[in-house]
């Protein structure tokens, strides 16, 4: 069970947050050093909040609410038309009077008794519901990504940390060689091979801290942030706490985000198909006529356009077959949805005893890598036996940075699927 692997690496895992929390809490080494004290610090709250307020996607999907929320403006409107006025003069020529002026005015008032006014009402308000549970969607999703990023750029700046120390290795490797070689136990070869070592550490170092630098312009990128400013991460490296179980993440995963994105979605479309259906009856228009021609009269009547070609017959098909397609969709998010908590229930639980069995290792890996060192400097072993046993003990020691790091992103994944607030 996962539950078991996870608190049993949790125990064996505090050695690393331990050894690792002063590298993780700083992702920049040298340049820490010319920033300014009034320096921006992004811990792991600060991430989750400034993605929640400042990523692009949940900026993006906040000023696409406002058109959503543009369409109630007139959606009350008791009418699709207008009023219309016409005047009309002109004169008239008669046998008697010679030419006289005739003038008529026109008032016609459109009476939509269809209920169209309702049904775009609750069509507006279904579209504002639809963008505002799209915001939230979006939101879920930029703390995921940034979340992920945070564990990474951790990552990389304990990797750094392990180059470092490595570096610092090499230097005491070279100095043990020099000094072998002065009381005469080993020669040239010894010396070359461990200069060789260091600066194959220092590049690795190198590369080391460029990744860590580039994965922060990532992560204050997609906070919104810029990417060259003056912004600390802070933070450790630490084992994940123990998630909900699969089936309390299932059933969270009925009320996610973007499924209820999606049921706002069969909302919308089943209204804009009453919308059309309203839009295809006829509106009568009220007349109202007055005529001065030899006499002054004046006229009442009613104009019904007669529904004969035109009935909305292509909006209204259309708006059904839309609404068929959201509900499948809907259908096809929620099965989704319970397949990717699965999916990333599975990854977190491997990842989790993955990191339990590698963790496991560490004080072997350590203790063989010292007496290693100590056995060359006392004359007892060659240098290929100690490069040996250091390029194993660095590869063990970068496979435990990469277990926790692969940990805590399958551990944010799940999060991210089940829908759970971090």
């Amino acid at each position: 069970m996962v539950t078991a692997h996870s608190s049993r690496a949790l125990r064996s895992g505090r050695w690393l947050t331990e050894g690792l929390l002063t590298l993780a809490l700083t992702t920049t080494a040298t340049a820490a050093a010319a920033q300014p004290v009034t320096a921006t610090v992004l811990d792991r709250t600060a991430v989750v909040e400034q993605a929640r307020r400042r990523s692009w996607g949940v900026r993006v999907a906040t000023a696409r609410s406002g058109e959503a929320r543009a369409l109630r403006e007139g959606a009350a409107l008791p009418a699709r038309e207008n009023p219309s006025l016409q005047l009309r003069s002109g004169p008239r020529w008669t046998s008697d009077r010679g030419p006289v002026a005739d003038l008529s005015l026109a008032l016609s008032w459109p009476v939509d008794l269809s209920g169209s006014a309702g049904a775009r009402t609750r069509h507006a308000d279904a579209a504002a519901d639809s963008a505002e549970a799209e915001v939230r969607n979006s939101v879920r999703v930029a703390i995921g990504e940034a979340l992920d990023l945070y564990a990474r750029v951790l990552g990389a700046a304990a990797t750094v940390g392990l180059a470092e120390a490595r570096t610092t290795l090499d230097d005491e490797l070279v100095r043990a060689a020099g000094v072998r070689r002065a009381a005469g136990a080993t020669g040239d070869g010894d010396v070359a091979m461990a200069d060789a070592v260091r600066a194959e550490a220092a590049a690795r170092m190198h590369r080391a801290r460029a990744e860590r630098e580039a994965l922060r312009a990532e992560l204050l990128a997609a906070l919104g942030l810029d990417a060259q400013g003056a912004t600390e991460i802070a933070g450790d490296l630490a084992p994940p706490t123990e998630p909900a179980s699969l089936e309390t993440l299932l059933a969270r995963a009925e009320r996610r985000s973007d499924v209820l994105s999606s049921e706002a979605l069969v909302r919308l479309a089943r209204t804009d198909v009453e919308v059309q259906r309203r839009a295809g009856l006829p509106v009568p228009r009220l007349m109202v006529q007055g005529i001065r021609e030899n006499e002054i009269f004046v006229q009442a009547g009613v104009e019904v356009p007669l529904p004969v070609y035109q009935r909305n017959q292509t909006a209204r098909a259309v708006s059904v077959a839309v609404a068929a397609t959201r509900e499948a969709q809907q259908e096809a998010l929620r099965a989704r949805a319970r397949c990717e908590v699965v999916a990333a229930w599975r990854r977190s639980d491997g990842a989790a005893q993955a990191f339990a069995v590698i963790n496991g290792a560490r004080g072997a890996v350590e203790e063989s890598e010292r007496l290693a060192l100590r056995a060359y400097e006392l004359g007892r072993a060659e240098l290929v036996g100690v490069l040996v046993v250091r390029r194993a003990a660095m590869d063990a020691r970068a496979a435990q940075v990469d277990a926790l790091v692969t940990w805590v992103r399958a551990r944010v994944a799940l999060d991210v699927a089940a829908g759970t607030e971090p």
